[in-house]
């Protein structure tokens, strides 16, 4: 045999020992640990849902389990296109260091973790040993100009992100191209930034962005600069808004689909609480979403978010809300055509066009001072209903209606004086509901827990409820609760299906303006704070509409008694919302007054005159159909079917 044969037959066998020796320290597995995660004691400020402690935190210790940590790998296999009818052979090339490992107990799903600025890989190793308890295979890897790529410097945030965000897109066909049939993201801080750019063209089925934040232009300005190198880097960017643009969440995150998290700290003076609303607002086109709220600094310890991530992971789909079961579609709506049978009422979602739809709020509630309640003296109770009746009437000359929310005394009264106006009027067209705001009757009556609170606003419901003959859907106001998702639709709730009326408190605490034109579903949050803004982010998973209104006002009552101006400032912010709403969306304004405010004796016919003026101007508008009177649970109802339109046409 010559030489050169016996060369060639060496090299041939030492190369097939390499596959083999390779291939089998690949599919070395680690046993893991039995050690686990606790959930830590939750802020007494905000209250999210309750869970059992399920884990203790242990040490990471030595791992069997496959590490690979490498400046280069090469790796051929075979890969699912999106559309997961072809394969074809790839070729995915990492060429920085990383950590892949993968436990006996694989479950088929990988987990990107991502870290935050200054970090490197080895920050997650107690993160990725509690993740692989539970089946999941594990990646981390060092950033552009972190950990054995270098050291970050300030003029580095743009490389940082850019590429970053392509090597995640690399390692989720690296995973998959290595057997992993669903593929997850982690990340915190800067690292949440480079997600976010990069879930705009993955995709991965689940993330969880921890610390998370858009609007860069936002984010950036509000940086106090340490060295004058920052201040350079920072003003660079600043100044080429196209070149951020290239690296904000902001314009990523609407073209991600399938399902996120994001979890925010309420005391973050790094990545300010609105950025992390701003990135929530932006994944608007995400299967599903949601925003939970930590009572916390720029930080995001394991113990904090771990239940809430791994619950989020192993959750299968989504069963429909109750909220949303309560209406039927058309079975065509969300093809984006107004079919034959359906209009903007059936399917707003295809057919809404642009359009306001306009509600009237009137409460009705005690006179200030010291007067008799309305259930105590028939004289004032019925002077009251007469007024009621006139403004009524002078609404649906115009086409318009009422909205009204009353408190227990007057539902009471017309009960017990046998006037029966509520269940009048609401046989006329207009809405009848409950005025709920706690206020001072926390103070009169001692109420503290929610199951008090509850109580009492179950006994407004009650005498409401007689009154019409009925329960009643909407109200406004009862946002004290700690949980206010307990005066929704849920099992032991309260069965409210609307919201209104917090624009005035939220305005007294923040200074700002009110900016919503949408309704949304509120989260289960506690809101007597308003300040954090939690309850103006939607959760599909919440049990209440919120409806909007005033739009960008500063004032938030009408009383024609003695302002000859009385209602500037709603036509004000009437024209703004006609200038803002956004066309195939749901659209609302209201304005608000209280039955007190109409007057008594001839003050009521000076305010009807100040009405009809106004009712006279809106005419022209009605008739053309760009705004539509309509009652807070018709406006709910045209809401939640588009919003299940949404839901189909993103799932």
């Amino acid at each position: 045999m010559s030489r050169a044969l016996i060369a060639t037959l060496v090299i041939i066998v030492l190369v097939l020992g390499s596959i083999s020796a390779a291939y089998l320290l690949l599919i070395q597995e680690k046993e893991v640990s039995t050690s686990s995660v606790a959930k830590p004691v939750k802020s007494t400020s905000f209250k999210p849902q309750p869970r059992k402690p399920k884990h203790t935190i242990t040490p990471p210790k030595t791992s069997k389990t496959l590490s690979v940590e490498t400046r280069k790998s090469i790796w051929t296999s075979r890969e699912l296109t999106r559309s997961e009818t072809a394969e074809h052979a790839e070729t995915i090339e990492l060429s920085f260091p990383y950590i892949y490992e993968r436990p006996k107990n694989w479950n088929g799903k990988c987990i990107i973790f991502v870290h935050g600025m200054g970090g490197d890989k080895s920050v997650w190793r107690m993160d990725m040993d509690e993740f692989k308890k539970y089946g999941y295979c594990v990646f981390a890897f060092d950033l552009p100009h972190h950990g054995e790529r270098g050291r970050y410097r300030p003029g580095d945030f743009y490389d940082v992100v850019y590429r970053g965000s392509k090597e995640i897109i690399l390692i989720e066909k690296f995973l998959r191209a290595d057997g992993a049939e669903e593929v997850y993201l982690i990340s915190k801080s800067l690292g949440s930034i480079v997600s976010g750019v990069a879930l705009g063209s993955s995709r991965m089925e689940k993330a969880a962005l921890l610390l998370a934040s858009a609007n860069l232009s936002y984010v950036l300005s509000r940086v106090k600069p340490r060295t004058e190198a920052e201040r350079a880097a920072l003003q660079e960017l600043l100044n080429n808004p196209e070149k951020l643009r290239e690296i904000d969440p902001l314009y990523h995150l609407p073209n991600y689909g399938g399902m996120v998290e994001l979890h925010c700290g309420k005391r973050d003076q790094l990545l300010p609480p609105e950025s992390c609303i701003m990135a929530y607002e932006a994944a608007s086109s995400a299967k599903s979403r949601k925003l939970i709220w930590h009572d916390l600094g720029h930080r995001m310890p394991l113990r904090e978010y771990f239940d809430y991530v791994l619950e989020f992971f192993e959750g299968g789909e989504k069963a429909e809300s109750r909220l949303l079961a309560l209406v039927d579609i058309p079975e065509t709506c969300g093809n984006g055509i107004c079919d034959v049978g359906e209009d903007w009422r059936s399917c707003p979602y295809d057919c809404i066009g642009r359009r306001l739809l306009v509600a009237f709020q009137l409460h009705i509630e005690e006179l200030p001072g010291h007067p008799p309640y309305y259930n105590e003296s028939k004289t004032v109770f019925m002077e009251y209903a007469e007024t009621l009746d006139r403004l009524a009437n002078l609404f649906e000359k115009y086409g318009a209606k009422l909205s009204i929310q009353t408190e227990k005394h007057f539902a009471d009264a017309d009960v017990k004086f046998g006037r029966f106006i509520l269940r009048e009027l609401e046989a006329r067209g207009h809405g009848i509901g409950v005025q709920s705001h706690l206020g001072h009757h926390i103070r009169e009556l001692g109420l503290k827990t929610d199951e008090e609170k509850l109580r009492y606003n179950r006994a407004v419901k009650e005498v409401v409820a007689k009154a019409l003959g009925h329960d009643p859907t909407n109200l406004g106001g009862g946002f004290e609760l700690e949980d206010v998702g307990l005066l929704g639709v849920c099992d032991g709730c309260l069965g409210f299906i609307s919201m209104t009326a917090l624009e005035k408190p939220y305005y007294r605490q923040t200074r700002n303006s009110p900016t919503k034109l949408h309704p949304w579903i509120l989260p289960r949050v506690q809101m007597i704070s308003l300040k954090t803004g939690e309850w103006l982010n939607h959760d599909e998973s919440g049990t209440i509409v919120y409806i909007p209104g005033w739009y960008k006002a500063k004032s938030f009552e009408i009383d024609c008694r003695k302002d000859p101006d009385c209602l500037a400032e709603a036509k004000r912010s009437l024209q703004e919302a006609l200038s803002d709403m956004e066309p195939g969306m749901v659209n609302t304004w209201y304005a608000s007054s209280h039955l007190y405010q109409c007057g008594s004796g001839a003050e009521v016919d000076k305010v009807l005159r100040a009405y009809e003026e106004w009712l006279k101007e809106l005419k022209p508008l009605m008739e053309k159909g760009e705004i539509v009177f309509l009652t807070f649970d018709e406006i709910a109802q045209i809401y939640l079917r588009w919003e299940k339109a949404h839901r189909l046409v993103a799932g």
